[in-house]
């Protein structure tokens, strides 16, 4: 993955969970900074992905990327690779496109524990930054934190 200004560049071969793991931060984490990600199964080449300071990471740092996840959240998500796999590999041997299945059983149940890790990600912030905006910046974090994440996107 290619790294810009607290961004990561998507490149063949990468998974959220690596790139979790190689930022020493939760998948959940990855994913809380990233809300537009709809499946965490489904990352494209190229698509730009933001990678939270670790100062802000709190209790999500970890050299575990599954650290935190349930076991249904966990299982969802391998189903779904495994189904996504076969896929890949049928259309591999017939050499046709075979397009994902949007209402699968699988993929909805990766989206569904995507979501979870999400709302549980922005959940646990709200509660650990008090949404009392500062009067100057109009932002809910700590004139310290503030400093923080600008010194380090740089």
């Amino acid at each position: 993955m290619k790294m810009k200004d607290g961004k990561g560049v998507i490149e063949s071969g990468d998974t959220l969970s690596q790139i979790a793991k190689k930022n020493g931060m939760t998948l959940k984490a990855l994913l809380g900074a990233n809300p537009s990600i709809k499946n965490a199964n489904q990352i494209r080449v190229g698509q730009s992905i933001t990678i939270p300071p670790k100062a802000m990471l709190g209790g999500s740092a970890s050299d575990n990327p599954y650290k935190y996840m349930s076991r249904d959240e966990t299982a969802s998500l391998a189903k779904d690779t495994e189904a996504n796999r076969a896929r890949l590999k049928k259309q591999k041997e017939t050499g046709k496109s075979i397009p994902r299945d949007r209402n699968s059983k699988t993929n909805r149940a990766a989206e569904t524990s995507t979501r979870k890790m999400q709302n549980a990600v922005k959940n646990t912030s709200a509660q650990m930054n008090p949404s009392k905006k500062n009067k100057n910046t109009g932002s809910s974090m700590s004139p310290k934190l503030q400093k923080l994440f600008r010194k380090n996107r740089r």
